[in-house]
């Protein structure tokens, strides 16, 4: 019998790099850190990112610091609970695995290293409202805080994906592992979830406070979608869209959710009813199919569902809910302005539609006598009016450097003059303002006007018919179709 010389051949392949990085990582950003707990926490990435407890997939995030009551003093309306202390690092594997659970109703947890070499570990959350940011925002944004990083440290770890893994620390920095064997780039979920906002909001009316809350609102569903829905898919389509049959087979609100309505009370049953419906909005988003609002922030539709066009989705690597996403993307449907898409896996995008035409806003001067009000602004009125969302004035006021911003006139072809969105900034050096001063002594009537400390354009004000200090200020409607 012939002997068989083929030997096995074995070859080990392991995440050697990724180790290195993080080992890298904590040095720098937390200074000491124990290389004992260093390497356990290594070893307990590999399995954080399909923690599963009774069936229930989780995603924990884990703070390690030196100084956990200091964190929690400076994040208002945040409490920390302590479980285990005075704890020896080998007993970091057993104890987080009985404080990962807790993680499914926002409770995150923290390990605080002490100078004797013990660890306190334990579980932390903010109780703000769903207005205002929440703890990991306010964590890296305050500026206390940070200028104490090099005493204070403290570094995030975050179940970002079925594969992705987040380190972030207090001094600014980010540690992204993949642990897939695809190389791509890596999606950053807030960029995406910045855009996707910004595009909800883009016709609501209101001021900038204001706006800024509903934003805040927003990002805390879809930060909360991101963590708890394994999956979803959400269309931006304009104020004023009308189906036609593209979005037939779905559910559409007779009556849309406004949650801008709902942000203008501030009493303590509208947060309950504010709650209730930020729960409401994540489960239409878990439920099959698509949930749709418009770029008023309303939510419109449902369960909805399109066709998927295999034509444009074949070269698409994914399920169903990315090949209806790129459906969607890919449309000639006007008024669907972009999709928010994310996966099972953690994938997260928001893309444009790419048919979306948008038109330059703007309006012939001869018009605006019909919808334009006569108003004295003095300087007061015009930082209270900069403020608020109105229409782009004539002039506006750059607070950095004091130059100004003045509208470009261009001539169309039957010699009405047109004022564009595009701006100029006047930004001279130091020594051509110089020459300009000395020239300006001896040709006092060449000096720009000057009306409550403001310099007006002479062209500008005669062509618009202002004079002195009345200046009608044109109600230019927004909105693009």
């Amino acid at each position: 019998m012939a002997e068989d010389t083929n030997q096995e051949k074995i070859e080990n392949v392991c995440f050697e790099s990724g180790k290195d990085s993080i080992e890298k990582f904590i040095q720098n950003e937390f200074p000491g850190f124990s290389q004992k707990l260093s390497a356990q926490l290594i070893n307990f990435c590999a399995v954080i990112n399909s923690y599963e407890e009774e069936g229930t997939k989780l995603r924990p995030t884990i703070l390690f610091t030196n100084k956990i009551d200091s964190i929690t003093k400076h994040v208002e309306n945040s409490y920390k609970m302590v479980v285990f202390s005075g704890e020896t690092e080998n007993s970091f594997r057993t104890h987080i695995k009985s404080l990962i659970p807790f993680s499914e109703h926002d409770w995150n947890i923290y390990i605080q290293t002490n100078a004797d070499g013990t660890i306190d570990m334990g579980l932390y959350r903010s109780f703000n409202s769903m207005r205002e940011k929440n703890f990991e925002a306010k964590l890296f944004s305050d500026s206390e805080l940070k200028a104490k990083s090099n005493s204070i440290f403290a570094f995030l770890v975050q179940s970002v994906s079925k594969t992705l893994i987040s380190f972030k620390s207090l001094k600014g920095n980010t540690l992204n592992l993949d642990f897939s064997l695809e190389s791509k780039k890596v999606t950053n979920f807030h960029d995406e979830i910045s855009e996707f906002i910004d595009a909800c909001f883009s016709k609501l009316r209101t001021t900038n406070k204001k706006l800024s809350k509903m934003k805040t609102f927003y990002g805390n569903i879809f930060q909360n979608v991101f963590k708890k829905i394994h999956g979803c898919i959400c269309v931006v389509v304009d104020e004023t869209y009308v189906d036609t049959g593209f979005f037939r087979d779905g559910i559409w609100l007779k009556n849309p959710i406004e949650f801008s309505k709902l942000l203008m009370q501030s009493n303590d049953a509208s947060e309950a009813k504010l709650t209730a419906f930020s729960e409401l909005f994540m489960d239409m988003l878990n439920y099959d199919g698509i949930t749709i609002v418009d770029n008023k922030g309303r939510i419109r539709a449902y369960n909805v569902f399109v066709e998927n066009e295999t034509g444009s989705g074949a070269n698409i690597l994914g399920g169903a809910r990315k090949r209806a996403a790129f459906t969607i993307i890919n449309s000639k449907v006007k008024k669907i302005i972009g999709v928010y898409f994310q996966s099972q896996e953690g994938e997260v995008f928001y893309n444009r539609n790419r048919n979306l035409k948008e038109k330059i806003r703007k309006i012939k001067i001869s018009e605006l006598s019909k919808q334009s009000v006569t108003l004295t602004a003095n300087a007061k009125e015009i930082s209270s009016i900069e403020n608020e969302i109105y229409p782009p004035l004539l002039f506006g006021k750059m607070a950095s450097n004091q130059h100004f911003v003045k509208k470009n006139i261009s001539e169309t072809s039957t010699n009405d003059k047109i004022i564009t969105s595009s701006t100029t900034i006047d930004n001279k050096a130091e020594n051509q303002k110089a020459n300009k001063e000395n020239s300006q002594k001896t040709e006092t009537s060449k000096r720009p006007k000057i009306i409550d400390g403001l310099p007006f354009d002479d062209s500008l004000m005669n062509s618009l018919g202002i004079k002195n200090q009345s200046m009608p200020l044109p109600t230019i409607p927004l909105d693009i179709d």
